[in-house]
Parts: structure tokens; C-alpha cells; sequence
């Protein structure tokens, strides 16, 4: 509390010095923030790669505005926490259909797929769980309550504008499960005339996949929206393919100059294979088992300008996610299993920001949550001590809880510019356990001298116990405290004129009270299996990550990162368990080529190869004990070339071919899951006026 009081007093003073920092302010010189909104952003820049100091009287391609750092619309060169944008023309240059991809060439994320396409896919920043990782969508939290992580494994990338990713504790802004990073997916807004788009491509496999999208704007509506489907028979032998059908749609009416209505929605319906779900050692694959996943998203928002100072902006949200899966008996394993699993949170925010003047903006803002889960389990399985031969077992439960925040965040700009300043806290409180402060600060110098921006952060955060945690029969512990974070974050980033940058950040998080699976403190009734979740644990991860981006010659490009992680785990007792599935070193690299007017006046070659390693990292293994999992490496290709000969309505035809694990490795990412082979997707896009 004395630390979130100094940060208080910090706010307080920020908005006292405004004043005296606009007297200070030459009358010709706006900030960044004024000349860099993202409205007047003529074109969009690679993530990772800073921009270079604008010249005068020149147009400049200006960094990217991003909003999941502060809330606010700030230029990435801006911020003092780290961050990385993934923007649509990236993706599409990739031919990445998946948003779980997208995040693998970013610093400090590893993505765990376990399986084939539609597999339970998990996203760790820095060395966190899943659950410790918050996954956004368009501003929406989509982490289950169940399980407290998200399945990225059927989001897509259709309409989207970009991914941000902010690598870091967001507690102070976002609360729980943002003790990692958070991860925020954005939707396309629809603007100028009405355009159009079909994809279509096809491999082995018998791997397919459809895309239409739609974007433009009609008076004062813009609108966009697409629908895909893809399926695969996938690479096993038995019982290996997957289906995933996904429609999304965002639509922005300006009631005027000074207020925006705002719609979004998001559906997907998939079907996935379980070849490996009641696989031990020895046992045949699995022939029946699948399960069936339901996703759906409505989120409505106003915005509204009071002034020239003052934006307040108030929304609404519903999140329903329902898994039903079933295995059933067959040769060699007379188990079975029947699940059904309804996830709810629904929602509401209200934010307002207001501009003391230049540079100096404060943020204030609250939201509440409800969140509901039923889960529904019925199991058989064999009894090694009959009689009975075989076991049921019926595990029910339900529960909800409330969510309610309050946060407050100050930004401030000195010394005309030269150093910039973030500083805020949120409260959280729980109907389960009671009130949570998480402040953070960070700080953002700029020297244009030297091309370089120094960066520093400090953070706070917390994750709710999930409720599978708390309430799954035989197994959660109804007493469990949330687990507690604080993050520091500092490094620099150098451009060397237009043609190299290079970033490099140094980081060191403590998480207290990590949930674990520890021995059994309640009566044997209860935890009929010995062990239970528990506040046992504590676990330090320190590491840093490295980001060169060098242009070769014109139109090639050679970017990527590497991030080492130093973590440990320590329980009560003091002895030490490893962390699972965290590799210590990975690393990413892209080679891209880009070429114009090659053939013909309008056309475009693009090319890449992307490079991907994850070393070493402890695994669970089938007979449930601890092992090393070997480091894996994979090479993806991709080839298109646009024609731009406008015909009739399509004004571009593009032909393109993406080949992934090129070189046809064989590995897993978790242990018993083995990964796809070699996959050859190739088709046609065509874009219409």
C-alpha cells in the first residue's frame, strides 16, 4: 500500500506540473501524440522493427499507435513497458491462418500445440502458464474461468487489423492472468470504398481452407467482416482430422463528429480428433475420441467526446465458450469419457481520458465482471482391483463469482519531450477472496541524438485462483489465494539509419503463492486421489531478449529474436522442481524478399523463410513423470506472386504457395503429442472493387 500511495502522490503531481509544462512548451512544437494519432498513420510498419527518427518537412512513415500498454492511443516509441505489434500486412505476406502462429515469431512467447491442427494450443510469455497469460479479443477477455487460460488454437487471423502483444505484468490495466503479458487480437475497421476477397487453397492431407471478407464504408457506417473454413484429415494414421468454421464482423457508426457506436462479433464452431486422448505407453491410438468446441463473442461500445479535453467511452461484452467432448470404449482400452463444459463471463466497462494539455493525459476507468462455469463429467475406467471390473465416476460442480475494478493511470511527457512517464494502480475486488492493488510505473527516454530509446518498467500483478482450482471435485481447494507478482523491465532500442535496429531488454519477475498440485491437508474423503491445488510454490525468471532487424538489399530483409530464460521453482519446504514446458533458449529468425514491377507494370513478388527453435525444456511424460523434452527446429516457406491486372471487378490476382516444417522434422512441442509433418498448402486470392 505504501508503494500504490506513492504512486497516488506521483498522479497528482504529474497533473499539478501540466500547467507549467505547457508554459515551458514552444507554441510551434506538438507532441508526438498529437502529430501521431492513428488516424494519420500513412502506412503500417513491421512489428518489432522502431521507427526512425521523422525528418523535418518530410513525410514520414510514422511507428505504430498502439492501445494495449496504456489504454490510450500512444506511439510505440513511447512507451517505457515492451510491446510488439504484429500488423495485418505481415500476416498476410505469411499466409498465416492462425493467431497461435502469429505469436511464434514474437520475443519471449513459446507456443505449445498439442497435436495436430485444432489441438489444445497454450501461450507462455516469459516462462508463464497459460493461465498467467491474458488473451484479448478486440478488448474482450476470453480466458475461461474454468481453466483461467485460453485454447488458441481455433482463433484465425480473418479481418484482423493487428496483434499486440505486451510482454510484462499488466496487472495495473487488466488485472488477473496478466501476471506474463497480455495479448490483445484487434478486428479490421472498415473505411473507404467497399472491397472484397476470396481465398482459396488446398494441399495433402486433403487440407482445405476458404476465406471471404468484406471491408468498406457506406456514409457514416464502416464495416467489415469475413467467414472461413478450413479442415484437415491431419497426419495420423487414425482418427486425425478437424474442422473449424469462423465468421467475424465489426461494424462503426459516427453519429457525428464526436461519438462513435461500435459492434463486434465473433463465432467459431469446431470439431477436432483425439487420436491420443486415452493413449499410455504401448496402447493403440485412440479411434473415436473427439471433441466439439463453441466460441462466441458480442461486445457493444460508445464513445463520446466532451470537448477537446475530455473522452469517455462505455461497453458492453458477452464471452460463451462450450466444450463437449466424448470418448468411447474401443480395442484395448474399455474407458471412457463424456464432458460438457459451458463457460460464461459477461460484462461491462467505463473509461475516460482526460488531456491536461500536451503530453499530459490521465486515464481513469472500471469494470465488472460475472463470471459462470457448469462442469459435467462422467468417466469409466477400469478397476485393477475388482470387483467391480470397471469404476464410474461423476464429477459435477458449479460456480460463479463477481469481478470489480477501479484503475487510474497518469502519463506525462518533460522536458519537452525528452522524457515520458507512465504511472497508475488498479484495485481489484473478488467476491471470492477480496481486494487486489497492482501499481506500475514505467518511463520512456527518447535521445534523438543517437537513435536510441531507453525503456524501464516496474509492475504489479495477480492471478484469481481458477475455478477448476477451487471447486473440481477431488482435486480443488475452495481456500486458495491468488497468486502475487512484481516485474521489473528495462533495455533500449537503437535504429542505425533506415537500414538496422536493434532491441534488447532485460527482465526478472517473482510470482508468491503459485498454485500447484501439493499433498493433501483435508480429510481423505474429499482428496480421494492424495494431492490437491495449493499455494505452495514460488517461482524467479529472469532472461533477455534480443531483436535485430537488418535490410540487406533492397527489398530483403533479414529480422528475428532470441530470448534466454533463467527460472526456477522452489516449493514451501524449500526444495526445487523444475518449470514445465519452459524452454531456455528460443529463438526466431524471417528472411523476407519483396520485389515490385518484375513482369509486368503492377505486379509483386514476395518470399519468405521462417526459422523457429525451442530448445530443451522439462515434459510430463505418459507415465506421468518429469523428463526432458528434447529441442525441436522447424523451417516455414512461403511464395506468392500478385499479378495487378485489373479484369472487370478484380482489380489483383494473386497465386501463392506456403509449405510448413519444411524440412519435414519430426518432434513434439508436448510430450505424446507429435507435432504435423511436412504440410504443402497452396491457392489463389482474388481481390475485388
Amino acid at each position: 500500500m505504501q508503494f500504490s500511495s506513492w504512486i497516488l502522490s506521483t498522479i497528482v503531481a504529474l497533473s499539478l506540473l501540466a500547467p507549467i509544462a505547457r508554459a515551458q512548451e514552444p507554441a510551434s512544437a506538438p507532441s508526438p501524440a498529437q502529430t501521431q494519432t492513428k488516424s494519420s498513420t500513412p502506412a503500417k510498419q513491421k512489428a518489432g522493427q522502431p521507427a526512425t527518427p521523422p525528418k523535418k518537412q518530410e513525410a514520414q512513415k510514422l511507428t505504430p499507435v498502439v492501445v494495449t500498454a496504456t489504454r490510450i492511443e500512444q506511439p510505440i516509441a513511447d512507451i517505457g513497458t515492451t510491446i510488439t505489434v504484429v500488423e495485418d500486412p505481415q500476416i498476410q505476406e505469411q499466409k498465416i491462418d492462425r493467431v497461435g502462429d502469429v505469436l511464434r515469431q514474437v520475443p519471449g512467447v513459446q507456443v505449445t500445440q498439442s497435436g495436430s491442427p485444432g489441438a489444445v494450443t497454450d501461450v507462455s510469455i516469459r516462462g508463464a502458464t497459460s493461465a498467467q497469460t491474458l488473451i484479448l479479443v478486440d478488448g474482450v477477455e476470453v480466458n475461461a474461468g474454468a481453466t483461467g487460460g485460453f485454447d488458441m488454437s481455433n482463433l484465425t487471423t480473418d479481418n484482423l487489423d493487428r496483434v499486440e502483444i505486451l510482454r510484462g505484468a499488466g496487472g495495473s490495466l487488466y488485472g488477473s492472468q496478466a501476471i506474463g503479458g497480455v495479448v490483445n487480437v484487434l478486428s479490421q475497421e472498415g473505411e473507404g470504398a467497399p472491397t472484397a476477397s476470396l481465398v482459396s487453397a488446398g494441399g495433402n492431407r486433403a487440407t482445405s481452407r476458404q476465406v471471404a471478407t468484406v471491408s468498406g464504408a457506406e456514409g457514416n457506417l464502416g464495416y467489415s467482416g469475413a467467414v472461413s473454413y478450413f479442415s484437415t484429415e491431419g497426419f495420423r494414421p487414425v482418427n486425425d482430422n478437424s474442422d473449424n468454421l469462423s465468421l467475424s464482423s465489426r461494424l462503426d457508426y459516427h453519429l457525428g463528429d464526436d461519438t462513435v457506436i461500435r459492434g463486434f462479433a465473433r463465432y467459431i464452431a469446431s470439431n477436432v480428433s483425439l487420436p491420443d486422448y486415452s493413449v499410455f505407453s504401448g496402447s493403440p491410438l485412440d479411434p473415436a475420441a473427439h471433441d466439439r468446441n463453441e466460441f462466441m463473442l458480442f461486445k457493444g461500445e460508445i464513445e463520446h467526446h466532451f470537448g477537446e479535453n475530455l473522452l469517455v467511452r462505455a461497453s458492453a461484452f458477452f464471452v460463451r465458450q462450450d466444450l463437449r467432448l466424448n470418448a468411447t470404449p474401443y480395442a484395448g482400452n474399455v474407458s471412457s469419457e463424456e464432458d460438457r463444459i459451458p463457460d460464461e463471463t459477461r460484462g461491462g466497462l467505463i473509461e475516460a481520458i482526460y488531456t491536461w494539455c500536451a503530453g499530459f493525459r490521465t486515464l481513469g476507468g472500471f469494470d465488472f465482471k460475472d463470471r459462470w462455469v457448469r462442469s459435467d463429467t462422467i468417466s469409466v475406467f477400469a478397476n485393477f482391483m475388482p470387483p467391480p471390473p470397471l469404476i464410474t465416476s461423476v464429477s459435477l460442480f458449479r460456480a460463479r463469482r463477481q469481478e470489480y475494478a477501479g484503475y487510474v493511470e497518469q502519463e506525462g511527457s518533460f522536458f519537452n519531450g525528452h522524457v515520458l512517464v507512465t504511472g497508475g494502480f488498479r484495485v481489484d475486488g473478488n467476491s471470492q477472496f477480496g481486494e487486489e492493488v497492482s501499481p506500475a510505473w514505467s518511463v520512456a527516454i527518447p535521445i534523438a541524438k543517437i537513435s536510441t530509446t531507453l525503456r524501464g518498467s516496474y509492475s504489479e500483478g495477480f492471478r484469481a485462483p481458477a475455478f477448476n482450482e477451487l471447486y473440481y471435485p477431488n482435486y480443488g481447494n475452495p481456500n486458495l489465494q491468488p497468486e502475487i507478482s512484481s516485474e521489473y523491465d528495462g533495455g533500449f532500442t537503437t535504429n542505425f539509419g533506415e537500414r538496422a535496429s536493434l532491441t534488447a531488454t532485460y527482465f526478472s519477475r517473482r510470482v508468491k503463492n503459485l498454485i500447484v498440485t501439493v499433498p493433501c491437508k483435508s480429510s481423505p474423503a474429499s482428496c480421494v486421489f492424495g494431492s490437491e491445488a495449493g499455494n505452495a510454490a514460488r517461482v524467479d525468471v529472469q532472461g533477455v531478449e534480443i531483436v535485430p532487424s537488418f535490410t540487406i538489399a533492397r527489398g530483403l530483409t533479414l529480422s528475428g529474436n532470441v530470448t534466454v530464460l533463467d527460472e526456477t521453482h522452489a516449493d514451501a519446504a524449500g526444495s526445487t522442481a523444475a518449470p514445465l514446458r519452459v524452454a531456455k533458449h528460443t529463438a526466431s529468425a524471417l528472411l523476407q524478399y519483396v520485389r515490385s514491377a518484375n513482369f509486368l507494370p503492377n505486379d509483386r513478388i514476395t518470399a519468405s523463410v521462417n526459422y523457429i527453435f525451442v530448445g530443451d525444456r522439462d515434459d510430463i511424460t505418459l507415465e506421468s513423470t518429469v523428463a526432458n523434452h528434447a529441442a525441436y527446429n522447424l523451417v516455414n516457406a512461403v511464395v506468392s506472386y500478385a499479378m495487378g491486372i485489373p479484369l472487370n471487378h478484380v482489380h489483383n490476382e494473386e497465386v501463392f504457395a506456403r509449405v510448413s516444417n519444411l524440412m519435414d522434422r519430426h518432434y513434439s512441442e508436448a510430450f505424446g503429442f507429435p507435432a504435423p509433418t511436412i504440410n504443402v498448402l497452396a491457392g489463389v486470392k482474388l481481390d475485388f472493387e
